[in-house]
Formats: structure tokens, sequence, C-alpha cells
């Protein structure tokens, strides 16, 4: 999985490994061989499936890492079946009212204070808001777009941009916000948050309160 799987990987980067075993407690490995350095997570294939649809904020889907990965040993079939059960949890994926009430209030009490800081004109607190936000505006698309949270993983964003559909601009907007100077970065991320409140509030409307 990872950068090596997906084409992106350089001389330094690790490889990373996932191990469907068949019976076992939830472990992740890391070590070096010579200049290679190895991480492998081992799950059951039912672990692994809890972790396609994530249910609390912050979470992320290991679905991606299925989708995006490359299987190395598959005798039985069991990984391809997982990847077929990513997808299928991805497409049918709806994000919990919870989720979507905790975006509502963050945005509510965290947009105005981005506001006050573009209008302030500091630089320096320019770039630390628009760098600490990026996180959670990228949050936030996944979010209205009904799709599990990717991982905190530029490659892993990079190829899943065109999965957003809300609003069509999206993909365009965020890489532009990723590429552009601090104070046009925030300015963007004020533009995005525009169109995502009022999808947010839609959501919220429409999702039935949980049990």
């Amino acid at each position: 999985i990872g950068s090596l799987a997906r084409g992106t990987a350089r001389q330094d980067s690790d490889i990373d490994l996932i191990v469907v075993q068949a019976n076992g407690d939830r472990i992740t490995e890391r070590q070096p061989y010579g200049p290679i350095v190895l991480e492998c997570t081992f799950r059951t294939a039912a672990a692994w499936t809890e972790q396609f649809t994530p249910r609390q904020v912050g979470d992320e889907s290991w679905g991606y890492a299925f989708l995006d990965g490359v299987i190395l040993l598959d005798a039985d079939g069991i990984v391809a079946k997982l990847v077929d059960q990513a997808a299928k949890a991805h497409a049918a994926y709806q994000t919990p009212k919870h989720m979507v009430d905790h975006f509502v209030w963050l945005w509510s009490h965290v947009r105005p204070k981005m506001e006050a800081v573009r209008k302030r004109g500091d630089i320096t607190e320019i770039g630390w808001s628009a760098a600490i936000m990026a996180h959670p505006v990228l949050q936030t698309m996944w979010v209205i777009n009904d799709l599990p949270l990717p991982s905190l993983d530029l490659g892993c964003v990079q190829r899943h941009l065109a999965d957003l559909t809300r609003p069509p601009e999206a993909p365009a907007l965020i890489r532009e916000m990723l590429q552009a100077p601090p104070e046009l970065a925030l300015q963007i991320q004020l533009q995005i948050l525009d169109t995502a409140i009022v999808h947010l509030e839609q959501q919220a409307q429409l999702r039935r309160p949980e049990c």
C-alpha cells in the first residue's frame, strides 16, 4: 500500500504492507532491513472490514488502502473480496449525523475567526491559520460528499480528489488551495467553506437522529 503501490515512492520511502490474518490481535510492526524500513499492519478480515466505515470524528477509512493497494499474495481470494467490500462500503457510506453536527458547530465557531485573521492582515497569523485549517477543510469536503475520510497522506488525497462532486469545482479548489501562498490559501478556504456550510446544514436537517 502507500506510495509504493501508487507509483509515487522515492528512494527513501518506507514499504507499507497490510496483512490479512486468520486470527490474532491487531498488530503493527515497523522494522528496518538495511536501508529499507518495512511496516506491516496485521488484522483479521473482519477487523479490516470494520475500518472501512469510520463512525467517529477524525477516524479514517482503511478502505482506501485496499482500493489503492497492490495485491502481492492472495491464494484464497480473501484480499480481493476485501477490496470489493471496501468499494461497496464507500459507495454506500453516509456521514453519521453526529459527525455532520460536529462540523456545523466547528465552522460556526471557527470561520468568523478565520475571516478576522484575513482582515487583520498579519502575515504570520495568516500563514498559521491557513496551515492549521487546511486539514479540517479537507475533512469537511469528504463529509459533505458522504465519503469516508482518507488518511492524512497527500498521495491518497490527490488520488481521490476526483471522488468529490459537491460542489463540482471542489477538486480544482482544493488543488488551488494546496498550491497557493498563505494569504490566497486562506481566501480559498473561506470560499470553500461558504459552499460547504450550506451542504452541512442541509445534511444536518436530512439526517435522522442517532439512537
